[in-house]
């Protein structure tokens, strides 16, 4: 008996709840007529309101607004669509060129410069053939010159420093001092160098510190 008192006082409230606000039915409902249709609603003679609507899409409700209602000043707006998430990438163009994005000055390239080799200096040993194995890089150094920035000037140099070991690798490489290049173009080569085969060491391990001569 307690269970069905509680039903039927909820059932009371509903129907008190939807009198008042003047909700619309439910789906299985024929639609009043206040003007309340479904979207399944077949259209009748094409236009299905011609005087435009009150739409809830969250319950896929719509009102057809009555002639005089037209131009009520109470109506709310038409509702947006949601924005897109985050990695839906731009919006859809309206079917022009796509807009070309600004060169970035910061990467401008610049010719690439010549690049010598100098005599490199060891420590603790030696490392054989050490300037040729560089020499492989030069057209890559020049890249990172020429990609960053380029030359401030006619010429430039960077010392750089690193260790070889067993495996015959430049490890930990280091710029001593550098003249006439930008320090983006610094950390390419040692990007650029490291881990590279150099050859293998009369010691564990050598130091070596090589000078690379850069020219317009």
């Amino acid at each position: 008996m307690i269970t069905l008192a509680m039903s039927l006082s909820a059932a009371g409230a509903c129907a008190g709840a939807v009198a008042e606000g003047s909700a619309p039915p439910s789906s299985g409902q024929e639609p009043p007529s206040q003007g309340w249709i479904t979207a399944a609603t077949p259209d009748a003679g094409g236009v299905r309101c011609p005087h435009g609507s009150l739409e809830d899409p969250h319950r896929g409700f719509v009102r057809c607004l009555e002639p005089g209602e037209a131009d009520a000043g109470w109506l709310p707006p038409s509702p947006q669509p949601e924005p897109p998430p985050d990695d839906a990438g731009p919006p859809p163009s309206d079917g022009g060129p796509p807009d070309a994005a600004p060169p970035d000055a910061s990467v401008a390239s610049s010719p690439p410069p010549t690049v010598e080799i100098k005599e490199p200096e060891f420590m603790n040993g030696d490392v054989p053939n050490v300037a040729k194995r560089l020499e492989k890089s030069s057209a890559d150094i020049a890249k990172c010159v020429a990609d960053n920035g380029g030359l401030t000037g006619a010429a430039g140099n960077i010392k750089l420093q690193f260790l070889v070991r067993v495996r015959g690798r430049a490890e930990g490489v280091e710029v001593l001092s550098s003249r006439g290049v930008t320090p983006e173009a610094e950390r390419c080569i040692r990007q650029l160098l490291k881990n590279k085969p150099i050859g293998t060491p009369s010691a564990d391990p050598v130091g070596v510190t090589v000078t690379l001569s850069l020219k317009k």
